[in-house]
């Protein structure tokens, strides 16, 4: 695959990225298609960012999706990556050409359509004289907006949704991946540490917040929250005012804290650590379900490991949890799963819990009967509640490897 660059982005070379096209296009001819059009929705948030900026390195400097104003502004922080089999692939933004710094970009060819992004791929596709079926990337966020214009300007193509190759092209990392995830990891320890620390001698949540945002910023990376709660209403809910994940009050002694950090850590690779303890000195009650918690999460671990599975995995923390007496009334799990692999966001496959005997598999994102693989990146979350006594909620980040897991967050499990 030839390419006209004559700058290097910042964090990969250039043959990083050209594998990346490679492996993509060797997944589609395998799905049968020649072109595949990927979708992305940058500024102001990083949500649906990850696999145009994994192919590319773009991302929008919009500060968010502006509604459109008539005919115009369509589009605005959303862009597409078109990829041919045989071709370079071309970005299709809603900024000028102009605005983006080469440095941060692995493609060379870049088509601005300012007013309209749907109407200008149209445009562009129609000049390509292309057809039949194409796979597209992004049908679980994609605007009505932009499709309903898309399908009208193009209709000799027949747009069919192809989501799901994209999980394993995530889960298959590079050396040059999992060493950025190492340097992530050591960020995420020291912001979680500290977030961790400052609560439980019953600091305000957004000061702790703070401190733990600033590690990550100082260290050049970022973030989609530093979120924490703290008291009785954190049995009930994950983190406190939903707007941004933290609030002014602060732990009283004996309270039960918890913090997450949570987001694009380093150059866009996302981790989601958190921890859970007590303000002071626990009782009795709240000591037992931070260690029971933290006992399932390390069982769960161990489970993960080369040749076994996610189902089997989850079947281990729900044994135990069952065991240790987390029944389903008393809260147990308050999510459906234990686990997840990680690249630019979250990603398959998963390991299920609330009943991962029965589980039935969908092999596409959940993948529960995938065995796991050196040098996958992947988490084990907790979240078990007791009720009257709180809820304990763990998250560690690894990378499977032969003779064992490499953790990527090392703040400590139990803080006292």
């Amino acid at each position: 695959m030839t390419t006209r660059r004559t700058t290097i982005p910042v964090r990969f070379p250039q043959e990083e990225y050209e594998q990346r096209w490679s492996n993509v296009e060797a997944a589609l001819a395998e799905l049968g298609y020649d072109t595949a059009l990927i979708w992305q929705r940058t500024g102001g948030s990083y949500d649906r960012a990850g696999k145009v900026f994994y192919l590319t390195g773009y991302a929008s400097h919009a500060s968010g999706q502006e509604p459109s104003a008539g005919a115009s502004y369509i589009g605005s922080s959303l862009a597409a990556l078109l990829i041919r089999r045989g071709h370079d692939p071309e970005l299709h933004i809603t900024e000028a050409v102009s605005t983006v710094d080469p440095r941060y970009v692995a493609v060379e060819q870049i088509h601005a359509h300012v007013d309209n992004l749907p109407a200008g791929i149209a445009d562009r596709l129609r000049e390509l004289k292309l057809e039949g079926k194409v796979a597209y990337v992004g049908d679980d966020f994609l605007p009505l907006e932009i499709d309903r214009i898309l399908r009208a300007g193009t209709p000799d193509i027949e747009w069919c949704a192809e989501d799901d190759f994209f999980y394993e092209i995530l889960s298959e990392k590079s050396e040059r991946e999992l060493d950025l995830y190492r340097e992530a990891g050591e960020i995420a320890t020291s912001a979680l540490t500290i977030f961790m620390e400052k609560l439980i001698v019953g600091e305000r949540q957004c000061d702790a917040a703070a401190a733990a945002a600033a590690t990550i910023i100082s260290a050049g990376g970022g973030f989609q929250r530093v979120a924490c709660h703290t008291g009785g209403a954190s049995e009930h809910y994950m983190w406190d005012y939903p707007l941004y994940g933290y609030s002014k009050d602060a732990a009283a002694p004996g309270d039960m804290v918890r913090a997450w950090v949570y987001g694009p850590i380093l150059e866009g690779y996302w981790l989601d650590p958190g921890r859970s303890s007590v303000c002071g000195t626990p009782s009795p009650e709240r000591r037992k379900l931070i260690e029971d918690t933290v006992a399932i999460t390390e069982a769960i671990m161990d489970a993960v490991r080369p040749g076994a599975t996610p189902r089997q995995a989850g079947i281990v923390g729900d044994e135990l949890a069952t065991k240790y007496g987390y029944t389903d009334d008393m809260g147990g799990a308050l999510w459906d799963l234990y686990g997840h692999g990680l690249s630019t966001f979250w990603n398959g496959p998963l390991i299920p819990s609330h009943g991962a005997a029965e589980f039935e598999d969908d092999k596409t994102y959940w993948n529960v009967d995938r065995p796991f693989h050196a040098g996958q990146v992947f988490t084990v979350e907790t979240f078990f509640r007791q009720p009257g006594v709180g809820t304990a909620t763990f998250e560690e980040v690894f990378i499977i490897q032969n003779d064992g897991l490499e953790r990527l967050t090392k703040t400590p499990m139990l803080f006292w």
